[in-house]
């Protein structure tokens, strides 16, 4: 054998607020392979926002999950595994025990800090979009939480999170099905009010704004329509603000279960859309930007990465993982 070679399989599992995301890759000679990719909408913070803890059945499904992540995990003899959990599992007054029964199924999750979230989900666009021009502004808009990061040169000089995402605001602002106009207006009114500061917050504006995680990848979807979701055609799609108004007159206009028939929006993302699609919506408006730019490369991807930074490789360079589809 030669003597350079290398042979590793590595394992990265994303435990949002929403979904659970996981991907195994096996690098062969610093080429990386997808293995397995995983993603389910567990919901986990469902109900967290009214009562501050975890719901029993949202624990149930959690487990579930990472009990069937671990059989995948085991089936393709994975060494390595970075498990992170988000706003959910930092939030809730009874997450050690959801902690617990995760270590019972093997799985030591590591609890990020918003800070933390947000420079890792930098990495993930660094990673899938190398040829962006800085300084970019990355934008994760989670099911609990929503962290900012500017980029400029390969580092970050600004990061930030606040309480604020699809599912939390769903279940503050949205009672009735369809929204009423007022729920609406009072939600845009929040958002925009937790918004204000950001871009005077900047050490510098922006060229770029970008969109990471479900609501945006979901957006472009839609914006697509996507029958298939197809990661290829999402990675560095950009979606005018035109083009953003005329998608929240189409959900916000429509009940719960006529948007689960909209090409491009997953049935179980169908009730939460309108509170992520609510702060891209107002971050272009506040900005002025005329578009914003998506990348399937968040979170899931910059915990990839920290795994592969972090080996000894033969060759000179670490593997590209930015050619990675997960």
């Amino acid at each position: 054998m030669n003597a350079n070679f290398f042979k590793k399989t590595i394992a990265a599992v994303d435990l949002g607020s929403q979904t659970f995301r996981m991907a195994v890759v096996r690098i062969v000679d610093n080429r990386p392979h997808v293995l397995a990719s995983e993603l389910n909408n567990v919901r986990l913070g469902q109900g967290l926002f009214a009562k501050g803890i975890l719901n029993e059945n949202a624990i149930k499904r959690g487990i579930g999950k990472l009990r069937d992540f671990r059989n995948v995990i085991d089936k393709f003899g994975v060494c390595d595994v970075l498990a992170c959990g988000t706003a959910a599992l930092r939030n809730a007054a009874n997450a050690g025990e959801f902690l617990k029964l995760a270590e019972a199924e093997g799985f030591k999750i590591n609890l990020l800090s918003g800070d933390e979230e947000a420079l890792m989900s930098a990495m993930g666009v660094r990673t899938s979009l190398p040829d962006l021009t800085p300084p970019f502004l990355v934008v994760d808009v989670g099911g609990g939480s929503s962290e900012f990061v500017l980029t400029t040169n390969r580092k970050t000089s600004f990061n930030w999170s606040i309480d604020i995402g699809a599912v939390n605001l769903t279940e503050e602002f949205i009672k009735k099905d369809p929204p009423l106009p007022e729920e609406l207006e009072k939600l845009g009114v929040h958002v925009r009010q937790k918004l204000s500061d950001l871009f005077a917050k900047l050490p510098e504006f922006p060229k770029t704004v970008v969109g990471v995680g479900g609501t945006a990848t979901t957006l472009a979807a839609i914006s697509l329509n996507m029958k298939r979701y197809d990661p290829r055609r999402i990675r560095g799609y950009a979606i005018g603000s035109r083009e953003l108004d005329k998608l929240w007159g189409l959900l916000t206009g429509v009940k719960i279960h006529e948007r689960r028939s909209i090409n491009g929006l997953e049935s179980r993302r169908a009730d939460i859309i309108l509170g992520g699609a609510a702060i891209f919506r107002d971050i272009l408006h506040i900005s002025k930007f005329k578009e914003l730019t998506i990348s399937d490369g968040g979170l899931l991807l910059g915990l990839l990465t920290c795994l592969i930074d972090k080996e000894p490789y033969n060759h000179a360079e670490p593997p590209n993982i930015g050619c990675l589809y997960l």
